[in-house]
């Protein structure tokens, strides 16, 4: 099939890093590997000529014209942010939280995770990692000090150096995609993060738990130095959580589920 991805932004935009950018690259990837032919899309950049058979489309508010050029579409709705608003119809969501923010009834279809290229090595256990493109949470570099750990922020980099460091690392600090491509690589994890400009700090503790709310940190507490302390110490007697996205977020699966809507 000929296979449009659509959303607000994509890779090699205005806007090149984020959690959606990085979900079209995964699901775009498993697609072709399976055969498909597909074409990113974002406004701002040239109509695609020649139609599609099969649309995923997501921030309708800014893409809903690309459903035109699909002979069958679906609206993938990642979050709870206005251009998240989905349509009436076709409608898939990421998490029970998005679906019964925008009271929904369409399926949950998760998350996807390449979990071939995010996967174990031996840990050198090197870094107290924060992974995230933002700024906030000035406590955790003293504390990493005084924990005996190598303080490394993740801020922009590619795949490639996104591993490396995560293989490195004796826990990640991170939330969203960012968290499950630690936890495929069977790293400790802390969902914490500190998304400035509008949200205020927030970590979850209960990582399983935090899958209805797309690891957001939503609905946990306000991080502090003693409890993002603590959360380490939890995290890594927990150990790796991979065989929860192998479960859950295996991409395989997704893309399986997102061409089977009907």
């Amino acid at each position: 099939m000929r296979i449009l991805l659509a959303a607000k932004f994509i890779t090699g935009s205005r806007r090149p890093i984020g959690g959606v950018q990085s979900w079209c690259d995964t699901v775009g990837d498993e697609l072709k590997n399976r055969g498909h032919t597909v074409v990113q899309w974002c406004p701002g950049h040239p109509v695609p000529l020649g139609g599609f058979d099969f649309g995923i489309v997501s921030h309708t508010t800014d893409t809903a014209r690309a459903r035109n050029w699909c002979v069958k579409s679906i609206v993938v709705c990642h979050g709870i942010i206005p251009a998240e608003t989905p349509p009436g119809s076709s409608v898939v969501f990421t998490s029970e939280e998005v679906r019964d923010h925008w009271g929904g009834d369409g399926p949950i279809i998760r998350q996807p995770i390449d979990t071939e290229f995010w996967s174990p090595r031996a840990n050198q256990n090197i870094y107290l990692l924060r992974f995230s493109y933002r700024d906030g949470l000035p406590f955790i570099v003293p504390m990493a000090k005084s924990l005996g750990y190598e303080y490394h922020h993740l801020q922009i980099a590619d795949m490639q150096m996104a591993r490396d460091a995560i293989r490195q690392s004796v826990c990640v600090l991170a939330t969203g995609r960012s968290s499950l491509e630690a936890m495929s690589c069977g790293v400790p994890v802390v969902l914490c993060d500190h998304r400035i400009g509008y949200m205020e700090p927030l970590m979850d503790l209960d990582i399983k738990d935090s899958m209805t709310r797309n690891y957001s940190g939503r609905g946990g507490v306000t991080p502090t130095p003693d409890n993002v302390e603590e959360a380490i110490k939890v995290a890594r007697d927990i150990g790796s959580m991979r065989e929860h996205i192998l479960k859950n977020h295996n991409v395989k699966d997704i893309v399986d589920q997102l061409l089977e809507v009907p």
